[in-house]
């Protein structure tokens, strides 16, 4: 039987949308992929599966978070895909699924687990992240050393695809950093005590859309993560 992943609608444009579906098509062969979105789904989303990606999108809504965003530095905000993530989140962690989070998927799982966001980099005195009219940013990271990322990646830095203006603040319970940019900005999560309990990766950048498809920053992440929802399948 083919592994069912579940990929949280990032609500954005056919070009961005179709390197999701072909990052996870290409990495996970076999996969019986389902889109799941408020919009659309009906009943319980993770029937049945065996993972769960986390996609990117808009900001998290600042309440949900306790910020109150008197100056507006939020940008646009769903507040239905926010409730609806949030209980697939939930659900996901409650029946050990293997979760893999990307930018949006990274920072809400985040919030959901008692943690915070950076509204603002550049307002924060942190560089750009944004993307470019030429494309994503592609900046440096150091992988910390032990971590279940360094093992999966096997580089203690490398380079990744960049396009968000928020990030983690401060991290939700049960979690630990993995990774960071030179201007200290937290660009993964992993479980901090991971014994008893499924794989869970969590990256700021896009690895579906790093252009370099040897970059273990982006194939040692789907791969690993395919490997672990075969596991989970049998």
């Amino acid at each position: 039987m083919n592994p069912v992943v579940v990929l949280t609608d990032p609500m954005t444009s056919a070009y961005k949308f179709g390197k999701y579906t072909s990052w996870i098509t290409e990495g996970i062969p076999g996969v019986d992929l389902r889109v799941v979105s408020s919009k659309t789904t009906n009943g319980d989303p993770l029937a049945g599966c065996q993972g769960v990606i986390l996609s990117g999108g808009v900001d998290v809504s600042p309440d949900l978070y306790g910020f109150t965003d008197t100056d507006g530095i939020v940008e646009e905000t769903d507040r239905d895909r926010d409730e609806f993530e949030v209980g697939v989140i939930r659900a996901a962690i409650a029946r050990n699924l293997p979760i893999l989070g990307i930018c949006r998927g990274t920072q809400l799982t985040n919030v959901v687990l008692g943690g915070t966001l950076v509204p603002d980099l550049q307002r924060a005195g942190h560089q750009d992240h944004r993307s470019t009219p030429e494309g994503d940013r592609v900046h440096p990271v150091a992988v910390e050393q032990g971590s279940l990322l360094a093992g999966i990646a096997g580089v203690a830095q490398g380079t990744v695809s960049s396009a968000h203006h928020q990030a983690v603040g401060r991290v939700g319970e049960g979690l630990r950093v993995t990774a960071r940019s030179a201007d200290g900005v937290i660009e993964a999560l992993e479980w901090a005590v991971p014994a008893g309990r499924a794989f869970l990766q969590l990256v700021q950048w896009h690895p579906e859309r790093m252009t370099e498809r040897d970059n273990p920053l982006q194939r040692h992440l789907i791969q690993q993560f395919a490997d672990t929802v075969n596991r989970h399948n049998t």
